[in-house]
Protein backbone atom coordinates (compact mmCIF):
# COMPACT_ATOMS: atom_id res chain seq x y z
CA UNK A 1 0.00 0.00 0.00
CA UNK A 2 2.74 2.37 0.37
CA UNK A 3 4.53 1.98 -2.54
CA UNK A 4 1.69 2.85 -4.61
CA UNK A 5 0.80 6.29 -2.28
CA UNK A 6 4.72 6.84 -2.52
CA UNK A 7 4.09 6.14 -6.70
CA UNK A 8 1.26 8.01 -6.43
CA UNK A 9 2.86 11.25 -5.50
CA UNK A 10 6.33 10.96 -7.19
CA UNK A 11 4.99 10.36 -10.94
CA UNK A 12 3.20 13.06 -11.54
CA UNK A 13 5.94 15.44 -9.43
CA UNK A 14 8.67 14.21 -11.88
CA UNK A 15 6.30 14.37 -14.68
CA UNK A 16 6.41 18.35 -13.04
CA UNK A 17 9.42 18.64 -12.97
CA UNK A 18 9.97 17.44 -16.93
CA UNK A 19 7.57 19.85 -18.04
CA UNK A 20 9.63 22.59 -16.54
CA UNK A 21 13.01 21.79 -17.57
CA UNK A 22 11.16 21.85 -21.69
CA UNK A 23 9.31 24.67 -21.16
CA UNK A 24 11.77 26.71 -18.65
CA UNK A 25 8.44 27.55 -16.88
CA UNK A 26 10.25 26.76 -13.44
CA UNK A 27 7.60 26.41 -10.30
CA UNK A 28 4.55 25.80 -12.52
CA UNK A 29 5.14 22.43 -13.68
CA UNK A 30 6.38 20.95 -10.15
CA UNK A 31 3.07 23.05 -8.15
CA UNK A 32 1.11 21.34 -10.96
CA UNK A 33 2.56 18.02 -10.31
CA UNK A 34 2.71 18.27 -6.64
CA UNK A 35 -0.96 19.43 -6.68
CA UNK A 36 -2.01 16.17 -8.97
CA UNK A 37 0.51 13.95 -7.18
CA UNK A 38 -1.18 15.01 -3.24
CA UNK A 39 -4.96 14.51 -5.00
CA UNK A 40 -3.71 10.42 -6.91
CA UNK A 41 -2.32 10.32 -3.26
CA UNK A 42 -5.41 10.99 -1.52
CA UNK A 43 -7.92 9.11 -3.88
CA UNK A 44 -5.40 5.95 -3.83
CA UNK A 45 -5.20 5.50 0.58
CA UNK A 46 -9.30 6.14 0.74
CA UNK A 47 -10.11 3.55 -1.91
CA UNK A 48 -7.18 1.39 -0.12
CA UNK A 49 -8.54 2.08 3.64
CA UNK A 50 -12.20 1.83 1.74
CA UNK A 51 -11.82 -2.29 2.24
CA UNK A 52 -11.97 -2.24 5.36
CA UNK A 53 -14.79 -0.16 6.59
Amino acid sequence: MGISIAVALIVPLLLGVAVDALLHTSPIGVLIGLLLGIMASSYTAFSQFRRYA
